[in-house]
């Protein structure tokens, strides 16, 4: 009697902003129902109360279930599943069979069986499709990702990552492609110290250190008695982890042993706590608006990670990413310039300047006179200017070529200077260097 007076003075205070429903079973199954926008609770083995969140109207909806599960195994061997544009799940909690609300039955759809391996770990739908990371199972902790397969109707492992880590009975959050989850440092499951945040990218198949967080580290820890999904209840206090803003929300609880779930669904707190009157065990349902929650309950809010630690992370990312750019672009440019280099534009060597080229090789150290260009200009014996005229337009002609191949100055092309024998004789020295490479190329 004192425990029933006790337990109504407790809930009593929260009636003036919280809407109440009684239930029979002492902890009925409850689940979100993104279809009809209401909130579902499984009280008995016939039937269904489907709640609105908005005017808190219930109605009841008969209700089948598979006759290879019990009610009893439904409540308390089940989890169920739920998002936008899904069918509603309920999965063995080790992993195994499945069951789906498929109108007003329960149905089981696996071909599976009882795994027993992933207890405490954290259960999801990726897609519309039930998915399990980690857990425990056959004396070890798990870090892989199964998923059930709709058209074989069993399960399959989809991601094993040996650096993902070792992790149960933590907290989680799936939203889009990305899933959180704290894992703990220290794996007790009544004082357990969680530290290490982690996340997996779904689209890259991917996972990623995200930090150390030392909340826990700073608190007094007190027996923790029970987590869903981002919300852990430790007896005095509710934490809510808000993994996307880096966040930690700490709400104030009257110290009870009744309280079973602690759940939030579209804005909504919602709050099932166990009840015994006259040694009849029923349960409460309390759903509050977010806002008028928090106004109430909120008694204070840190960082996940520490903002310093943040920083220091996303200053060594720029600066990584800085120094891969100028490594990259270093290399592209220098990519660029050897493409630059092989593919220069071919200059095709006019006829006249190949003789002549041949004809300076072939004399010693690149030296010609002036009137050894004569044979090259004059083989039918024309008039002495029209001779001059030839060798300077064959001279030109050289020099131009030379330059658009090599790159050297018309005035490095060649030198003129007096046959010092004979200072009526012009004596031509080709460039030493466009010596060494005609002689190269075999020319």
């Amino acid at each position: 009697m004192k425990l029933a007076l006790g337990f109504f003075f407790v809930v009593s205070f929260h009636f003036c902003f919280a809407q109440t429903f009684r239930f029979k079973n002492p902890n009925p199954c409850i689940f979100y129902n993104y279809e009809n926008d209401k909130l579902c609770v499984i009280d008995d083995s016939t039937s269904i109360m489907m709640i609105s969140l908005d005017n808190k109207k219930m109605i009841r909806r008969p209700l089948h279930l598979d006759k290879q599960i019990t009610f009893n195994q439904l409540l308390t061997e089940y989890v169920p599943l739920s998002e936008k544009g899904s069918p509603i799940y309920f999965v063995d909690r080790g992993c195994g069979y499945v069951l789906q609300l498929r109108n007003d039955s329960i149905v089981r759809i696996d071909k599976s069986f009882h795994h027993q391996n992933q207890f405490g770990g954290a259960y999801f739908l990726n897609h519309g499709i039930p998915s399990i990371f980690g857990g425990y199972g056959l004396f070890s902790s798990k870090n892989f990702i199964t998923q059930f397969d709709i058209n074989l109707k069993e399960w399959s492992l989809v991601n094993h990552d040996p650096k993902a880590p070792l992790a149960f009975d933590f907290p989680y959050y799936k939203e889009d492609e990305i899933l959180y989850l704290f894992a703990p440092k220290v794996s007790s499951f009544y004082y357990p110290i969680y530290n290490d945040i982690w996340r997996f990218n779904f689209k890259k198949k991917q996972w990623s250190f995200e930090g150390s967080s030392h909340y826990f580290d700073t608190i007094k820890i007190t027996p923790l008695l029970s987590i869903s999904s981002n919300i852990l209840y430790y007896y005095t206090y509710f934490l809510e982890l808000d993994f996307k803003n880096n966040k930690i929300y700490r709400y104030k609880e009257t110290p009870t042993n009744s309280l079973l779930k602690f759940l939030k669904f579209n804005n909504k707190y919602v709050k099932l706590y166990s009840q015994y009157t006259f040694q009849i065990q029923s349960s409460i349902l309390m759903i509050y608006d977010e806002k008028e929650f928090k106004k109430e309950f909120l008694i204070g809010q840190s960082d996940l990670i520490e903002k310093s630690v943040l920083q220091d992370r996303v200053h060594n990312y720029y600066y990584v990413v800085l120094l891969v750019f100028s490594l990259l672009f270093t290399f592209l440019l220098y990519l660029f310039l050897r493409k630059r280099k092989k593919q220069a534009p071919i200059y095709t060597m006019s006829e006249s300047s190949i003789e002549l080229l041949n004809l300076w090789v072939l004399k010693r150290h690149g030296v010609l006179e002036l009137s050894d260009l004569n044979d090259l200009v004059n083989p039918e014996h024309l008039s002495i200017e029209t001779m001059k005229k030839r060798r300077e337009s064959l001279l030109k002609t050289f020099v131009f070529d030379m330059v658009n191949m090599f790159g050297l100055a018309p005035n490095e092309i060649y030198t003129e200077t007096l046959n010092p024998m004979d200072k009526r004789m012009k004596v031509l020295t080709l460039n030493s260097k466009l010596m060494e490479i005609a002689l190269k190329k075999g020319n």
